[in-house]
């Protein structure tokens, strides 16, 4: 993961749409999308449910399904639905057991319309259901365990049953019944719980003690996910995430740079090499994520920030990871930001 710094990027030519369609075609190899054509150039389960619908409204979608039954096929011989699967085709997590990991691949079975998949691998998946409730649930609030070490979307950040896990086993009790699995908790009861811990009348506490600061990451996730659905609890949420300034210059930061000095850093080698990584910076996968729910709420302000994407996307020649809090590519002395991300698929989605 270490880059140096100043290593340009690969510049790809035309308009920004074009650049981001010669982009997917250079992360579709070997029968399936990996995340970016740097240096992230594994298969990310996470990073593929971000694109699969917006690969499928680009009209990808015999490659969605190929990607997955890849990913299905790895992960079944591997006995383990993991974070990643690296170039070689194995199977791992990083840096541990994730519940996004399931959570939303069986997303992605549901939105892609690829449930006969599920259906071919439904034992397997019956198991990594049931090890995820042991795992993950804690069967008296029906939220992840209290003190339980997850890999999660800000791995840098120590967070105690976070929202965003939270909303994670809201999915799985949400999908697994509609794939033909077994999972002992109602998406209601669970919906209610996600409510009654983390929401305070005007956005998503961050996990179950971190209360004071208004993050990115739990104030999106219920809302693209679909747990929550609700037209004002989302415009309070979208409200707050503005009043922080986490859409400023453009979408999206996990934390305000006033608030990243709050933030409990977990150790970790790469957290110290890249400071400010998972706080202030800007997030592109983050940002349309966003983008995706804020264009039914304020589309004249999705437009604009659409717009300054593709001007970065124009100005460097390709689609490029996390931006400093400055506006400018993410840059430290070990770390410099990747570049030629499939994230660009939910931008090129947005523009079309």
């Amino acid at each position: 993961m270490l880059r140096r710094s100043h290593r340009p990027f690969k510049r790809y030519s035309g308009t920004s749409e074009q650049i981001c369609r010669k982009i997917l075609e250079d992360t579709y190899r070997g029968g399936h999308y990996r995340v970016s054509g740097g240096h992230f150039s594994e298969f990310y389960t996470r990073d593929f449910a971000f694109i699969a619908p917006a690969l499928m409204r680009l009209g990808r979608m015999d490659r969605v399904r190929s990607t997955l039954s890849y990913a299905l096929d790895r992960f079944s011989r591997a006995g383990r639905v993991t974070t990643s699967i690296d170039e070689r085709g194995v199977a791992f997590d990083y840096p541990r057991y994730g519940p996004d990991s399931l959570a939303l691949l069986l997303l992605t079975l549901s939105r892609t319309g690829n449930a006969d998949l599920a259906r071919e691998h439904s034992a397997f998946l019956q198991f990594e259901t049931d090890r995820f409730v042991r795992r993950v649930v804690d069967p008296e609030t029906l939220l992840p365990r209290r003190g339980a070490r997850f890999s999660s979307i800000r791995d840098h950040t120590a967070r105690d049953s976070s929202c965003y896990d939270a909303c994670m086993v809201a999915v799985v009790a949400r999908e697994a019944p509609k794939l033909g699995l077994r999972f002992p908790y109602g998406f209601a009861r669970v919906r209610k719980a996600v409510m009654k811990r983390y929401w305070n009348g005007t956005y998503f506490f961050s996990d179950a003690t971190r209360r004071s600061i208004v993050v990115g990451d739990a104030n999106v996730f219920p809302f693209w996910t679909g747990v929550v659905t609700d037209a004002r609890i989302r415009t309070q949420a979208f409200d707050s995430i503005r009043a922080a300034g986490l859409d400023e210059p453009w979408p999206l930061r996990y934390v305000s740079t006033a608030d990243a000095k709050l933030e409990r850093t977990r150790w970790s080698l790469a957290a110290r090499l890249a400071p400010g990584y998972e706080t202030d910076a800007i997030w592109a996968h983050l940002g349309l994520a966003y983008l995706e729910v804020l264009r039914s709420h304020d589309p004249k302000r999705a437009r604009e920030h659409l717009a300054t994407y593709e001007r970065s996307i124009k100005e460097h020649g390709t689609f490029i990871e996390v931006y400093s809090s400055d506006g400018k590519p993410f840059c430290r002395l070990f770390y410099r930001t990747d570049e030629a991300m499939s994230w660009c698929a939910m931008w090129l989605a947005l523009k079309s």
